[in-house]
């Protein structure tokens, strides 16, 4: 049912149960406020949300109160800008002025709000009351009770988003505090999306803690690839450098939030990476040029015959596996297919982490259909049906491949790439553009952050590469392109591109999305 209202005396029509603070922000005026979040709870504690209500005689709390008939609301009066300073005054008190030195500085809503409705000096004549600084939450969170307004979001999200409520707040008036409880500790696997949600420099992450100035970073939007549920997340990044990962809102994946252990994943981004070319020269590898080792690839290719095993990994974007699609089917018709890719885990919970611990399981099965996994591969090079492996994507068993010659693209130093006859370095997908599917079959995007690290390729671009050595032009020139030839091909993907696929992406076509959410965590190993 529709409510037609007044906001600023402009007339507005909602839903009904809509906020006020709602309403006003779909007519295009933005109401300030601290405790209130999309995704939890509204307590109104704050106060900073205030309007002036032709249905009420005092000011009423708009992120609280739904919208009525006929009323008339009003956010930028003198009435209501005075409230907002006078609210400022309040919750400033005893608040520190360490500004210079608060990693929260250029991304806090205090500060903001300050230099919106308040700038004026304070009055207090009295010493401030002090408060502990500096405290260890747990290992990730380091809490600074000085800066905290006690708005509760972060007790809000323990006590309804994690469900674990390990913290609250003790004592009253100035002295409040937030605290965990007694005999707990704060250990969920969301903890850290308090730090997100605190709108002052109160929870800082540990981790980022004096790393860089935000307005020194650059952000771009990318996917979380720790499991399958693919989570939207913002990559922030400094000369070359991701720094961290923050959850970035997509109500069709993740709403609000990333799991601390996809949060804390931008550290793969740069740790034990493979920077160059590599050969095995008498068991030893030796660092080479592109030109040499694609020839090595090559030469180790036609000497499989058909003998050859073709390893495409479910960590791979959607255009790595599509140009490895085409390379196969142009050159190597006769390869085996084997899907490969991250073993499964056994965490998976009812809010976001997924067994599964690849991002584009739903990807690979769109394009190539459902193969065999690792299991498989290690019986058939037993069997000596496979003697060559051609792997995309680093996460192989090296075990599995013991006995076979093997042709690694891949991102990282593992075992396997050590034991590997040719290693061609791969980016991550901090260094290019491209698409996953997630397990319920949304089809996102993510862009590139930072330049290539050493001299690893994309993965679309290095089976183009292979192709041309391999006497076949596969007519790839950027992922852009590679995607949009994608689309043409497969009807599940029809009429996406980079552009249109947004911010929170699209739904993938019904046949490939039936398939892909019957996995409930499906691993590559067997």
């Amino acid at each position: 049912m529709a409510v037609n209202c007044k906001i600023n005396g402009k007339p507005v029509t909602v839903e009904n149960g809509t906020t006020v603070l709602d309403a006003a922000r779909q007519a295009g005026h933005e109401v300030p406020h601290f405790c209130y979040h999309p995704g939890l709870s509204r307590p109104a504690n704050c106060r900073m949300c205030l309007v002036d209500a032709s249905n009420s005689p005092k000011p009423i709390p708009s992120c609280y109160i739904s919208v009525a008939e006929n009323a008339e609301y009003t956010t930028d009066s003198d009435h209501v800008k005075e409230l907002r300073r006078a609210i400022l005054e309040f919750i400033l008190l005893n608040h520190p002025i360490d500004c210079p030195i608060c990693d929260q500085a250029g991304e806090c809503e205090l500060q903001d709000n300050y230099f919106a409705y308040s700038l004026q000096e304070s009055r207090l004549e009295t010493p401030k009351h002090h408060k502990p600084k500096a405290v260890s939450l747990s290992d990730q969170i380091t809490f600074d009770g000085e800066r905290c307004i006690v708005c509760t979001r972060c007790v809000r999200f323990c006590d309804e988003i994690a469900q674990s409520s390990e913290i609250g707040v003790k004592n009253r008036g100035e002295r409040s505090e937030i605290a965990v409880f007694p005999g707990k500790t704060l250990t969920n696997p969301y903890s850290m999306n308090i730090v997100d949600l605190c709108p002052v420099g109160a929870l800082t992450s540990t981790d980022f803690r004096f790393k860089c100035r935000v307005w020194f970073m650059e952000t771009v939007e990318s996917v979380c690839d720790g499991c399958a549920r693919g989570c939207s997340i913002s990559l922030d990044h400094h000369k070359g450098e991701v720094m961290r990962y923050r959850p970035r809102e997509n109500r069709a994946v993740n709403d609000w939030w990333v799991c601390d252990a996809g949060r804390m994943g931008y550290k793969n981004v740069h740790d034990n990476r493979v920077l160059a070319p590599v050969i095995s020269r008498g068991g030893q590898p030796v660092r080479t040029t592109w030109d040499e080792a694609i020839d090595a690839a090559r030469a180790q290719i036609a000497a499989a015959g058909e003998r050859l095993a073709i390893v495409v990994s479910a960590t791979l974007d959607n255009e790595a596996i599509y140009a490895l699609r085409r390379l196969q089917r142009a050159a190597l018709p006769n390869a085996r297919l084997f899907l490969g890719g991250r073993p499964a885990g056994s965490d998976q919970d009812a809010i976001l982490v997924r067994n599964d611990k690849n991002p584009n399981v739903a990807g690979v099965t769109a394009l190539f259909g459902e193969l065999p996994g690792i299991a498989s591969l290690a019986a058939a090079i037993r069997d000596r049906q496979v003697t060559h492996v051609l792997a995309f994507g680093g996460e192989l068993d090296a075990a599995a491949v013991r006995g076979a010659a093997v042709v690694l693209a891949g991102t990282h130093a593992t075992e396997a790439a050590q034991a590997a006859d040719v290693v061609l370095p791969l980016q991550t997908h901090a260094e290019h553009d491209g698409t996953f599917v997630n397990f319920a079959g949304q089809v996102q995007r993510f862009q590139g952050g930072i330049a290539a690290v050493g001299e690893a390729l994309a993965g679309w671009e290095l089976a183009a590469r292979l192709g041309r050595a391999l006497g076949h032009d596969l007519e790839l020139r950027s992922a852009g392109s590679t995607f949009k030839a994608l689309a043409a091909e497969e009807a599940a993907f029809a009429g996406m591109t980079h552009v249109n696929l947004g911010s929170t992406g699209r739904k993938l076509g019904s046949a490939a999305t039936a398939q892909a959410t019957t996995d409930d965590g499906a691993s590559a190993t067997h």
